[in-house]
């Protein structure tokens, strides 16, 4: 390209060039069957409301604690989000507390393990826990992404445990977002705070077993602690 082009290349061409032809190419030929796929398991949730309520909490409770914000947590979401517009509201107290409890529950494994996680880590799940009371699950995707086996199993199971409880229980939430700022406005909010600490301690403790300690860290640990720092300094005249 010519010279004056060539400062805008990698910020303004290429991205649009790369953005269209890819996002074209999702439109086109992989929209439609993932689409399909998504409306399927969002009916499926949709229907699970007919049975017990404990099971349809711990569904979208585990799809919430699966993917942390990815397609199967946001059609959980979205199967939530259409119960809700048809009043009943069993399902969104579910969504939230499903996606509150990862951040807090890794935030808990740090405390518990703290041994097993780099400082990186330790800081990540720090800002984390805020994030989830705020219903933010997106905070602890660096785990689930160093880690993604061991971390995702344990998120599943105590967001699974906390929709259970909360659904089971009877709370209800007609907002569909807002953390712990919307628990006043819940039907049994005691309950609802009794299903996120259980959750996110289940979250936690899991993770806090099964996680393996940073090799990395521990290496540089002791790397560190067998450098020799002395300098020698000779002076020529």
């Amino acid at each position: 390209v010519p010279s004056w082009m060539q400062g805008l290349m990698p910020v303004l061409v290429i991205p649009v060039i790369v953005t269209l032809v890819s996002g074209m190419l999702f439109l086109m030929i992989f929209s439609p069957p993932l689409a399909f796929i998504m409306d399927r398991f969002q009916q499926w949730i949709i229907a699970l409301n007919g049975g017990a309520k404990s099971v349809i909490g711990g569904v979208i409770g585990a799809c919430m604690g699966f993917d942390l914000g990815g397609p199967i947590n946001k059609t959980a979401s979205l199967a939530a989000n259409a119960l809700g517009a048809d009043g009943i509201n069993g399902p969104m107290a579910a969504k939230l507390v499903g996606g509150m409890t990862p951040p807090i529950g890794a935030f808990i494994a740090t405390l518990l393990a703290k041994k097993k996680f780099a400082q990186a880590q330790i800081d990540t799940a720090k800002a984390a826990f805020p994030m989830g009371l705020c219903f933010i699950t997106e905070g602890v995707l660096p785990f689930a992404a160093a880690d993604p086996v061991r971390f995702i199993i344990s998120s599943v199971l105590g967001s699974a445990t906390a929709g259970a409880i909360a659904v089971g229980s009877g709370v209800e939430s007609v907002a569909a977002h807002g953390g712990i700022f919307v628990i006043p406005m819940m039907t049994n909010p005691l309950m609802f705070v009794v299903a996120l600490v259980i959750g996110s301690v289940v979250t936690g403790v899991v993770y806090a077993v099964i996680k393996r300690e940073t090799v990395a860290e521990t290496e540089t640990v002791e790397n560190s602690e067998t450098d020799d720092f002395d300098f020698d300094i000779t002076l020529e005249e």
